[in-house]
């Protein structure tokens, strides 16, 4: 069975925009099954936390503090 969602906007991330499963909605999204955050945005950690239903997690937001999640790579040696 295929479902069809009529909303354009519910199948993507609410903070960067980028597209998101209805699985991942389902699994890591608020009540009404929308992404706060997303893989493209947050990481793991934050979005196992409740990041991506819309919950504050005390793990530093990666967009907020990138050095805290190892920083620009393109700078690693």
């Amino acid at each position: 069975m295929m479902l069809l969602d009529s909303r354009s906007e519910s199948g993507r991330c609410l903070y960067c925009g980028s597209h998101v499963s209805l699985d991942f909605r389902r699994v890591y999204g608020d009540d009404d099954d929308r992404a706060h955050r997303c893989f493209e945005c947050d990481t793991l950690v934050r979005l196992q936390r409740g990041s991506a239903g819309g919950l504050d997690v005390p793990i530093p937001d990666p967009w907020i503090a990138p050095g805290r999640h190892g920083g620009d790579p393109e700078r690693w040696s």
